[in-house]
């Protein structure tokens, strides 16, 4: 049995050419750089940082009170055998701090040095942000708070600020003094 039937393999070859070439001049989109982040709220607004640096999210645990400490320092839980500072951030950010309802989440961050709780008044999730869109923080933010604010972005029916999670992590006024 013989086939009869055959096929230009050097047509076949130039076809392949001209799709080839023609894909490579068609103009692609520039795909815009996205980060994946956690959103929550604070004080009322939206906020989000890296997801890197998020561990977990927990339900806010009993937290035990320490003497003497900052006012950034609520409290310590015991996470898995490990005893890890809860924050509340608010202060810091010169935000209102509405009482707490069951929505409230503690978010385990690690930095560079250590690992600690951020108190948020609920998660809303994680998503991912166009970072070519995020712009300046306005000028009626605090200038302290300011500092650890990255840009804002546009969402919906508000805005959402990006806090540089990193600087917050490092900021003195974080060390607790004997």
């Amino acid at each position: 049995m013989s086939d009869t039937t055959g096929y230009d393999i050097r047509s076949i070859l130039t076809e392949m050419r001209q799709e080839y070439w023609q894909g490579l001049s068609a103009k692609t989109e520039v795909q815009e750089e996205l980060i994946e982040c956690i959103t929550f709220t604070l004080g009322g607004e939206e906020f989000a940082f890296e997801t890197g640096y998020a561990a977990e999210v927990i339900r806010v645990p009993k937290l035990v009170k320490l003497p003497g400490n900052s006012t950034l320092i609520i409290g310590v839980f015991n996470l898995r055998g490990k005893i890890i500072a809860a924050m509340d951030i608010r202060p810091m950010l010169r935000l209102p701090e509405p009482a707490l309802t069951r929505s409230a989440r503690i978010i385990v961050v690690k930095g560079k040095n250590f690992t600690t709780g951020i108190l948020t008044e609920a998660v809303l999730g994680v998503q991912a942000l166009p970072l070519g869109q995020f712009e300046p923080v306005v000028k009626s933010v605090d200038s302290s708070a300011r500092e650890f604010l990255r840009g804002q972005i546009q969402r919906g029916n508000g805005m959402t600020m990006l806090l540089d999670i990193a600087r917050l992590l490092d900021s003195p006024a974080l060390v607790v003094s004997n």
